[in-house]
């Protein structure tokens, strides 16, 4: 557990749905280092953001929840993610792969802050109609611990959930160990 304390934005779905969808598209402009952890991940204008703001931005991690993400929905563009060279992890829990990764949110290090996201709303077609929550806030202490919990979940996956991973090989840093499970 931590604690934070910093000026949040909230949004209350679907009244602010139009505003929080904007707000995220914008975000995914930023041309700054960025990790997502979603579970689910459909927002067609979504994929069209991070692939260009990956040719000419720091890089953006994501990682997906396993039960979403092979999906026919999910899976041709999380492949186009993957063609453009945009790092995509695919796993579960580190509990066990009947835990799902219900996260959805991301950090971005914009500049003086990182820009932080959280809420119940998945990265989807129709979760602004929804009814859902979003908070937003800049705070380097979330960033870190995002950053962290991120960098957990990915070894995880690469190491244990191999089977689940489009990418061919590990991004780099990830180095999985020689005993993993699929």
């Amino acid at each position: 557990m931590f604690s934070i304390q910093t000026k949040i934005d909230c949004y209350l779905l679907p009244g602010d749905g139009s505003a929080a969808e904007a707000l995220f598209l914008k975000h995914l402009q930023d041309p700054h280092e960025m990790w997502i952890i979603a579970y689910s991940f459909t927002l067609l204008p979504m994929f069209d953001e991070i692939i260009a703001n990956a040719q000419g931005g720091d890089p953006i991690h994501i990682y997906l929840d396993r039960s979403q993400s092979l999906t026919s929905d999910e899976l041709p563009n999380i492949k186009r993610l993957v063609a453009a060279n945009v790092e995509v992890t695919i796993g579960t829990s580190p509990s066990g792969t009947a835990y799902i990764t219900h996260t959805k949110g991301f950090v971005c290090d914009d500049k003086p802050a990182p820009a932080c996201w959280e809420g119940s709303t998945n990265f989807s077609q129709t979760a602004w109609l929804q009814v859902n929550t979003v908070m937003t806030f800049n705070n380097k202490t979330w960033r870190d611990q995002f950053v962290a919990q991120f960098d957990a979940l990915r070894d995880y996956a690469w190491t244990h959930e191999r089977a689940y991973q489009v990418m061919k090989a590990p991004p780099p840093g990830v180095t999985p160990s020689s005993t993993h499970r699929s």
